[in-house]
């Protein structure tokens, strides 16, 4: 067997891989002695059957499986040996490739595409600067908050009669245009709350109902907000024609709700672990949950905003072409030629960044390193958040947490989650990050916002 490597571009290069009879002749035999044992033809015995019977009716196929697997165990071979940083994949050069004929053929040459990724060097000092938002919560927003935990802590009652402001508990049934049950239809139970219809003359049906009683309703005329209407039916499938019909609303029961007052029981049962005595006090405290609240969003952002910075820095030059070509004959018909011209920037992103990024976690490999106890400490905290802060662990839960982490789809994503927390600390101590307050409808325009 004999490899070259010739290049043909500034990141681009060739491999030749010329194949000779005796680098795949005894894996094929073997196989073909493995075929003959376990042959069972009419008029021989088991493992019987003459070699040259085997050898016409299975010899062919078995060449061609042994020359690719070879092929393909020695290019990895040589890439690994020669410390190539290929990005993405080798692809097969069909004009250097001749056609193959495995019949008459012994010795072959094979031809394969591939692209070097490029030197990255970009060192993270304080001389890169990055916005790093914080969220500033408005009168506005506080006082909505406020109304929030008053309904959420105070205590519901079930009257006879419905009154404006009261929400009806029961199961939305689709029906026609005449208010016929539709066979087959959606059905589903919910809750719909008074403030939730917008509509007037929608609203006074709601009023004076009581259990047992149902009313037809249009959700989307009535509601006007489709992730609600697609919360009260279940059906969350964008584009659901399902979420514009007719449905009635069989009431099984009358929820009103008396809001809470201010005050300190209130004040206990929203910050239990904290003495607030004044409004002023709770004010205070919540705009802090408010803005606590936000922080992963404003992270992700100053996470998001360094990346683009370093890949501007970095300057990356791609082998554009070759990523184009690969991009399109590895996803086997599932996206055109066009559609990765128009969506290549966005591929492009991912490939600077996925260089840079291997580069930072080289050089800072012992901040960076994810272990086992972090990717479990990652999931009990769920626990601990899910039943307080003095939740303790117990053989039932350490149970769950090994199930969760069986699957490695889930574990994988637990430990991306971490290395973007240890990048954003990263960053955060060795970049300057200029501290920008904004209010939550300028940080949802900025995060919105495609480069």
């Amino acid at each position: 067997m004999n490899i070259s490597q010739e290049s043909n571009g500034e990141h681009t290069a060739i491999i030749q891989i010329n194949l000779q009879e005796s680098d795949y002749i005894d894996a094929v035999n073997k196989q073909l002695s493995d075929y003959r044992k376990k042959a069972n033809m009419p008029g021989f015995r088991p493992g019987m059957v003459p070699l040259g019977m085997i050898k016409k009716m299975y010899g062919n196929a078995v060449m061609i499986e042994e020359v690719n697997k070879t092929l393909s165990e020695a290019l990895q071979k040589y890439i690994v040996d020669n410390k190539i940083n290929v990005i993405g994949n080798p692809i097969p050069n069909t004009e250097k490739t001749t056609n193959i004929d495995f019949a008459k053929q012994k010795e072959f040459d094979f031809f394969f595409d591939i692209g070097i990724a490029p030197e990255v060097d970009v060192k993270l000092s304080k001389d890169i600067k990055v916005p790093s938002y914080s969220i500033k919560i408005s009168d506005k927003e506080l006082d909505k908050a406020i109304e929030d935990v008053k309904t959420r802590f105070g205590e519901d009652e079930n009257p006879e009669v419905s009154e404006e402001g009261d929400a009806l508990q029961g199961k939305f049934i689709e029906v026609d245009s005449d208010g016929n049950v539709v066979e087959g239809g959606v059905e589903n139970d919910g809750f719909l709350k008074y403030e939730d219809v917008k509509l007037k003359t929608i609203q006074k049906k709601l009023v004076g109902k009581k259990v047992g009683d149902s009313i037809i309703i249009n959700l989307m005329k009535a509601i006007k907000d489709e992730s609600k209407v697609a919360s009260l039916l279940n059906r969350h499938e964008a584009g659901d024609e399902k979420l514009n019909a007719d449905y009635k609303l069989e009431i099984a029961k009358v929820v009103r709700t008396h809001i809470a007052e201010l005050g300190e029981e209130l004040y206990k049962k929203v910050f239990p672990s904290k003495e607030i005595k004044t409004e002023e006090e709770f004010r205070k405290d919540l705009t802090v949950d408010l803005q606590n609240h936000y922080q992963r969003d404003t992270d992700r952002q100053f996470l998001g905003d360094t990346i683009k910075e370093l890949i501007k820095i970095a300057d990356i030059n791609l082998p554009d072409d070759f990523l184009k070509r690969w991009l399109f004959e590895s996803n086997e018909g599932k996206i055109t030629k066009e559609q990765i011209d128009e969506q290549y920037d966005s591929y492009a992103r991912t490939f600077r960044w996925q260089l840079l990024e291997a580069e930072l976690l080289k050089e800072h490999r012992e901040a960076m390193q994810v272990t086992e106890e972090e990717v479990r400490g990652k999931v009990a905290a769920y626990f601990q958040t899910m039943g307080g802060a003095s939740s303790e662990m117990t053989p039932q839960i350490d149970g769950i947490i090994d199930q969760v982490l069986s699957n490695e789809e889930e574990k994988r994503k637990i430990q991306n989650d971490i290395q973007d927390e240890k990048l954003i600390k990263l960053f955060r101590e060795t970049i300057t990050a200029k501290k920008k307050s904004v209010t939550t409808e300028k940080f949802i325009e900025i995060a919105q916002k495609i480069d």
